[in-house]
């Protein structure tokens, strides 16, 4: 059976059954979302083992989009598609269900969900995409083993500094708080800060 979990307003862990076809995971979660209670949240998706192609991948993203889930971090299963097999051994997501303290530092293989805050001087470190469903004021190292594949993803972005394999930008000095979303990424060998829609 596939869970879906509350763990913060507004947001949601999505984890599939490894055990069912994607098939059978997308009706499954039609059947979930069908209620509308989980309307306009924000979505981490956790593959669980899954392997999913380009178009499966596609289906899944419609299905979000149609119950009104919005800001998906859905990208961050692509470590499971057949088109990246050098990928595939990556770890599932480690979630952190606490706010990070100045001095706290989490280090993973794989992707970090953090459920809450990270402060000033507090440090995340991922060889995959980290999620942060609070506010990122810290520092936040993606892609560690040099994946530059990897995002960094937060419902308010205000990092001192955000590192993607061998890239980083800090933050300027005076920095305008926002109540969106925002992703950052690597593009044209650096790193691109998106708001999500």
């Amino acid at each position: 059976m596939i869970e879906v979990k509350g763990i913060t307003i507004p947001a949601i862990v999505i984890k599939l059954d490894a055990k069912k076809s994607v098939e059978d995971n997308i009706s499954e979660l039609k059947e979930r979302l069908s209620s509308g209670i989980f309307r306009d949240s924000f979505v981490v998706v956790d593959c669980n083992g899954l392997t999913l192609g380009q178009q499966e991948l596609k289906n899944l993203e419609e299905v979000l989009s149609k119950y009104s889930i919005k800001g998906s971090v859905f990208k961050s299963c692509d470590l499971y598609l057949k088109e990246s097999r050098k990928r595939s051994d990556k770890k599932s997501l480690k979630i952190v269900n606490k706010t990070l303290r100045s001095g706290q530092k989490v280090e993973y293989d794989g992707s970090v969900v953090i459920l809450g805050d990270v402060n000033p001087d507090a440090y995340v470190v991922a060889t995959d995409s980290i999620i942060v469903m609070g506010t990122l004021r810290g520092i936040a190292q993606a892609g560690a083993n040099g994946d530059e594949s990897a995002v960094v993803m937060a419902l308010k972005f205000l990092p001192k500094q955000v590192r993607i394999a061998g890239y980083i930008t800090r933050s300027p000095d005076k920095v305008e708080e926002v109540d969106y979303p925002e992703i950052a990424y690597v593009e044209d060998d650096r790193i691109i800060i998106k708001k999500i829609k």
